[in-house]
């Protein structure tokens, strides 16, 4: 049992985890657009890192210095294999990032949180798809949205009793929310098999499935391990279907 805390704390409360997954997803666009390279996928895991360091322990002073060591890092690697127009576009994904809990400067939009749902998909998108891309894909954002949005709704079902916000299961109700989540999933797998190479569709319309079934079977009654692991894990599912398909 110690053991398993001491995985789950490194893994899971870190935020090593949650930007392990969001990396795989973001390979997982640039190899389909050929566009993969390890500096940018470094900077994009970095920056996820960092990010929900950010939103999670912005409070704590130790983790503001990881931060800030994070932030020189990152930059570091733009300067030397990267360029000023991604550094740009950097910044601003950085700056999305940001606002979503930066309580000093009396903006959160976790407590708008419908929005905060719809929120994490659109940043989520923004950084996977606009931020390393030379050339902006549309069908590519649009998946990321759907498919982030979808997988992050089954969080707020969980939140339901703990958020003092009006979240989306409060507004529409827990079945509605689902419904919506089989919606997103749905139109994601649409847009997938239209615009993406065979075997990347194909990756991603099964990944899809177990999406759909994993929010199906979410409810509030749910252990944490549910949630903070086989949910988040749904973003490594299309890369990892994807080795093993080819």
């Amino acid at each position: 049992m110690n053991f398993l805390n001491l995985v789950k704390n490194i893994l899971l409360k870190s935020q090593f985890y949650v930007s392990f997954c969001a990396i795989s997803l973001g390979i997982f666009v640039l190899q389909e657009q050929e566009s993969y390279h390890l500096p940018l996928a470094m900077v994009l895991f970095l920056t996820f890192w960092n990010g929900y360091l950010f939103t999670v322990f912005h409070k704590k002073k130790d983790a503001l210095l990881v931060n800030v060591v994070g932030f020189l890092i990152i930059n570091s690697l733009i300067y030397q294999f990267l360029d000023i127009h991604f550094y740009i576009k950097w910044l601003i994904v950085l700056f999305l990032g940001f606002i979503y809990n930066a309580d000093f400067l009396n903006i959160n939009l976790r407590e708008f949180s419908i929005i905060k749902t719809f929120y994490v998909g659109f940043v989520w998108a923004m950084s996977l798809v606009w931020l390393p891309l030379a050339h902006f894909n549309w069908s590519w954002f649009f998946i990321i949205f759907f498919f982030v949005s979808a997988i992050t709704f089954p969080f707020e079902i969980r939140d339901l009793e703990r958020d003092q916000f009006i979240t989306l299961p409060k507004k529409i109700g827990i079945q509605n929310t689902k419904y919506l989540s089989y919606l997103f999933l749905f139109l994601s797998s649409v847009l997938a098999i239209k615009f993406l190479k065979s075997d990347f569709a194909l990756a991603f319309f099964f990944t899809s499935i177990i999406a759909t079934i994993l929010v199906y079977f979410s409810d509030r009654k749910r252990e944490d391990f549910y949630y903070s692991f086989l949910m988040e894990s749904l973003s490594t599912l299309p890369f990892l279907i994807l080795i093993l398909i080819k």
